[in-house]
């Protein structure tokens, strides 16, 4: 018996919304681009969280997004701490290393969510298989 999380029933309801919204098909790879490009398509941002480090991700939002603004953001409250004890620095800098971790939190879930609609723009089978996965939410064109 398989066991789906919730993170797969939402991204399955999504699907299923897509395709609602398209009469019961999927959109096409050329409608995907084109409403892309009207700026119409909203991401997953917990399918670009896992689909950055996929291949025919743009290899820039992968590594900015995926890894760099992430260990950032992991390391700013630790380092900040570290300094306060280690030379002294005052405790206003580890209030702003939590402001500064929430903002790189919030950049690289949008740079996820621009990469993976980039490949997706750039590579039509990488775009089936995250239209399949509830990746993008976007109408036909009113």
């Amino acid at each position: 018996m398989a066991t789906t999380t919730i993170t797969q029933q939402i991204n399955a309801a999504a699907a299923a919304k897509l395709q609602k919204m398209w009469g019961g098909r999927m959109p096409s790879w050329e409608e995907f681009k084109e409403a892309s490009k009207g700026g119409r398509v909203r991401v997953n941002k917990s399918v670009a969280n896992v689909a950055i480090h996929w291949r025919g991700i743009p290899k820039t939002h992968m590594i900015l997004f995926g890894i760099i603004t992430l260990w950032a953001m992991f390391l700013a409250i630790p380092v900040a701490l570290a300094l306060h004890f280690i030379i002294g620095i005052s405790a206003w800098w580890i209030a702003g290393s939590a402001v500064l971790a929430w903002y790189l939190y919030k950049v690289s879930r949008d740079g996820q969510c621009d990469g993976i609609r980039y490949g997706a723009e750039s590579d039509k089978e990488l775009y089936q298989v995250l239209v399949q996965n509830g990746a993008f939410l976007f109408g036909p064109k009113a």
